[in-house]
């Protein structure tokens, strides 16, 4: 019988990567994707698009002898999901659920769609004639969705409705462990590398918005480099059976980015986070929904507990990032870039209303 692996997400960060690996698995025949496009092209033109993106070195004329697309859109028909997976129940073996809707400020309800798709795509995995491992990725952030100085009003968009669906994510997939359920839930930090989301990301977004005032406060955030999660990801695949249930491959110490930002623009000046607030209300109003009264506080006192795969050699990340690590992320040097021209545009603003 042949063994298959299916997966969602195959386009994101993560997806991407986790695709291109399971296609080296000899313990996988078939890659089946789940995908929101009706037709091949499409299918294969997005995925050849995110390769090149993420700079994953996938062949896309080998990868389509392995690879199989299940046309299903996860936002609008969760519910044509199991019809369409009936026909590989026998086959599939693995089940890689890494597709989410990852923008912010939004509340828990906008991911009703996912919380759905993620219960019948465990409904499947545990199904008792053909039982599948599951291997689920959520987000170490969640923990700060329940840390005691959250105020739900003024820090809702930093602790917003994403970690609190990543939240319930972790509570169920772990009830259904207890009812079961085979696999591993990730819950990684953010997860950056040499090519990464860039200014998807709401961290790059804030190192933009820092070098354009030339103001910054001591901002830290935890982070799992891209590779030390996708090692993780690969050896539980191959050690099942050695893999904890929940895995937070995360560095267990925290980086302050003003510090990383300071290394390339010197003139960045730290100030007490209300003063940065205050500043921010000034010059970019619109942007104050980002820093709200408690962010650092919730940083500095939401615990980190890290843990691995006990095969994974943690020799390189083992305490810290390196800083020359950091300064090779795409995703900081365009922050930087964009945020000296978003300074200079301040200063012209600023030159005519002088005038």
């Amino acid at each position: 019988m042949s063994r298959s692996a299916l997966i969602t997400g195959s386009t994101g960060y993560i997806g991407i990567r986790v695709l291109y690996d399971l296609l080296r698995q000899k313990t996988v025949d078939r890659v089946l994707c789940v995908s929101r496009h009706k037709d091949q092209e499409a299918f294969w033109s997005s995925i050849e698009s995110q390769a090149n993106k993420f700079q994953v070195p996938l062949n896309v004329s080998e990868a389509k002898a392995k690879v199989g697309m299940v046309s299903v859109d996860l936002g609008k028909n969760h519910n044509l999901l199991l019809p369409a997976l009936e026909q590989y129940k026998q086959s599939v073996s693995t089940v890689h659920h890494l597709a989410c809707d990852t923008t912010y400020g939004h509340p828990f309800e906008h991911f009703e769609p996912w919380i759905n798709c993620t219960k019948e795509l465990t409904q499947y995995c545990m199904d008792p004639k053909y039982p599948k491992h599951m291997y689920v990725t959520g987000s170490y952030g969640h923990h700060l969705v329940d840390n005691p100085h959250v105020d739900r009003k003024e820090d809702f968009y930093f602790i917003n409705g994403y970690f609190q669906y990543k939240r319930w994510l972790s509570k169920y997939i772990q009830n259904k462990m207890d009812e079961d359920l085979k696999g591993t839930l990730f819950e990684p930090g953010y997860i950056i590398g040499p090519i990464d989301p860039g200014q998807n990301y709401i961290f790059w977004r804030i190192a933009r918005m820092f070098v354009a005032l030339g103001y910054a406060f001591k901002y830290q955030m935890s982070f799992t480099p891209i590779e030390m999660m996708i090692d993780n990801y690969m050896l539980t695949l191959n050690h099942p059976d050695t893999s904890p249930r929940v895995m937070s491959p995360i560095i267990p110490k925290r980086l302050y980015i003003h510090e990383v930002i300071q290394k390339l623009v010197p003139d960045l000046k730290i100030v007490d986070y209300e003063e940065f607030r205050n500043i921010i209300k000034q010059i970019m109003p619109k942007r104050l929904k980002y820093f709200g009264p408690n962010v650092p506080l919730i940083m500095e006192t939401t615990e980190i507990n890290a843990t691995f795969h006990p095969l994974y050699d943690n020799t390189r990340f083992k305490e810290d990032i390196p800083m020359d690590y950091f300064l090779n992320c795409t995703g900081l040097t365009e922050a930087v870039k964009l945020g000296l021209e978003d300074r200079q545009n301040l200063l012209n603003m600023r030159s005519k209303v002088a005038k």
